[in-house]
């Protein structure tokens, strides 16, 4: 039923032009309901024509754009979420990192304190091992050096006093000692 209606209706408005315009001149000089219910009965002609034909479509459409819109949001939210879980292990690993770059910051410290420290104690032992080395070593030459003079006097004292014995000594002087070293055995004098 509702087919012929709108068939009947169209048919009529492409038929019938004339009576439309002549409804539309008596209206404007009168204000007529014919016109009115013209204008509403085209009005709903229309308005069927676009629900029955556009209706599905537009449903259609609307519906797919709702799930196509619902997807995007979900896609969007789970990308939001898997952003927020990132920057949050980012966060957590920036954190770790600091803490691991201040410990190996203090062990590298503590590290270099203690090399510095061994080192200073080495270098310490090591200048009074020289230090005592000096001395001895001066030491050991001063009284090389000393034996070495004591021997060169000697030495020049003995010859000087092989040639003094060997010039001034004559036989007489001989006796002499000889005498004065009998004396002296004799009274017992051991100088």
């Amino acid at each position: 039923m509702k087919k012929s209606i709108t068939s009947a209706a169209i048919f009529a408005a492409a038929f019938f032009p004339r009576a439309a315009m002549a409804a539309e001149d008596a209206g404007a000089e009168h204000g007529s309901w014919l016109l009115l219910m013209f204008f509403a009965i085209n009005f709903a002609l229309f308005v069927y024509v676009l629900v029955h034909f556009a209706g599905p479509a537009l449903k259609k459409f609307f519906a797919d754009r709702a799930v196509t819109i619902r997807t995007a949001l979900s896609r969007a939210q789970s990308a939001l979420t898997e952003a927020e879980d990132l920057a949050n292990k980012a966060a957590a690993r920036m954190a770790a990192l600091a803490a691991e770059l201040k410990k190996v910051a203090d062990e590298l410290e503590q590290e270099t304190a203690y090399q510095v420290g061994k080192v200073a104690d080495l270098a310490k032992v090591t200048a009074e091992r020289i230090h005592r080395d000096t001395e001895m070593s001066s030491s050991a030459l001063s009284e090389a050096a000393k034996r070495r003079v004591r021997a060169q006097l000697a030495e020049s004292a003995a010859t000087i006093a092989s040639n003094l014995i060997s010039r001034d000594f004559q036989s007489n002087d001989q006796g002499r000692l000889i005498d004065g070293f009998m004396d002296k055995l004799g009274s017992g004098d051991r100088q």
